[in-house]
């Protein structure tokens, strides 16, 4: 776990939020990640956030898992990656 400049931001390995939208919650995880609480992204509903489900465009809330909630709610951690690493998202 790394520390970036400032001092809220933790990098940690295996980051695999995903963004659904209320329709498309509670997502079943890959690969063992188990998504246990929602939060949402800067400006929801009208944000940049879109749901990752094919074909759905309404906007999506972050899902995290158990070690990144621990995380999110230590106050440790707003920015979030995606598994892909295309894009990352930060929360309020």
């Amino acid at each position: 776990m790394s520390k970036l400049s400032n001092g809220i931001i933790y990098k940690i390995k295996k980051i695999m939020a995903l963004s659904r939208c209320k329709v498309h919650e509670n997502p079943q995880g890959r690969n063992g990640n188990e998504y246990v609480t929602n939060v949402e992204p800067i400006n929801f509903p009208d944000t940049s956030s879109i749901c990752g489900r094919n074909n759905c465009n309404n906007p999506g809330l972050i899902w995290l898992t158990k070690e990144e909630k621990k995380n999110y709610d230590d106050d440790k951690m707003r920015i979030f990656n995606f598994p892909n690493s295309a894009t990352k998202v930060k929360v309020k």
